[in-house]
């Protein structure tokens, strides 16, 4: 009977000790590409990237968070460069 608990703990343990060893990737939890997130490309002129901008909260309309972010994102980089300065 000890011999059997004996070898019953430790497969017990080498089983646990394998599923803690095994990474475990979440699609739930995976990095997601947005368009909106994406760094403007250097060569993109500020009036390029404004008219840009203009058209994402113009298509954002009924999603108001990130309408919201791409408003403050226009004010940040359109409206406010005197103000930096």
């Amino acid at each position: 009977m000890l011999k059997q608990l004996i070898t019953l703990s430790f497969l017990l343990i080498g089983a646990v000790d394998e599923t803690m060893t095994e990474k475990g990737d979440s699609i739930m939890f995976a990095p997601k590409e947005h368009p909106f997130t994406q760094a403007p490309q250097a060569e993109e002129g500020e009036a390029e990237r404004c008219a840009q901008l203009a058209n994402e909260i113009e298509a954002l309309k009924g999603r108001p968070q990130r309408r919201h972010a791409a408003l403050e994102r226009y004010r940040l980089i359109c409206s406010d460069k005197g103000r930096l300065e």
